[in-house]
């Protein structure tokens, strides 16, 4: 399965394969964070989660590691999402989805600037 992109009022941005990385930077405390995804007919599911330093609104639950080059890691309990929805706005704008052979700024797809997206599997 896939995962495309698309406005919240339907019109699709971006198909790509999964699995892929939704990277993004955290509005206040400017940590990297990083989401792993699936497409499932069910949705999407996430299946990893790192990031860059800690901040307000980061709580690391037991079984996160640490690498040796300074990331946090864990992999969460069984999450699946039917989409997800993405501000896209503002300071919050700085999205990159990221797969196999390649990466695209979500503010840079034409029409997405300054709109809300959302991500399903397709």
């Amino acid at each position: 399965m896939d995962v495309c992109v698309a406005l919240v009022a339907g019109t699709l941005l971006l198909r790509v394969p999964a699995p892929v990385q939704l990277q993004w930077t955290h509005s206040v405390e400017r940590v990297a964070l990083v989401e792993t995804y699936h497409a499932m007919s069910s949705g999407l599911r996430l299946q990893e989660v790192r990031g860059r330093g800690l901040g307000a609104g980061i709580a690391l639950p037991p079984q996160t590691r640490w690498t040796g080059d300074g990331w946090w890691v864990f992999e969460p309990e069984a999450t699946t999402l039917p989409a997800l929805q993405l501000a896209n706005a503002g300071s919050s704008a700085g999205y990159r989805l990221c797969w196999h052979g390649g990466c695209a700024a979500l503010a840079a797809l034409p029409g997405a600037f300054d709109q809300p997206l959302v991500l399903r599997a397709c």
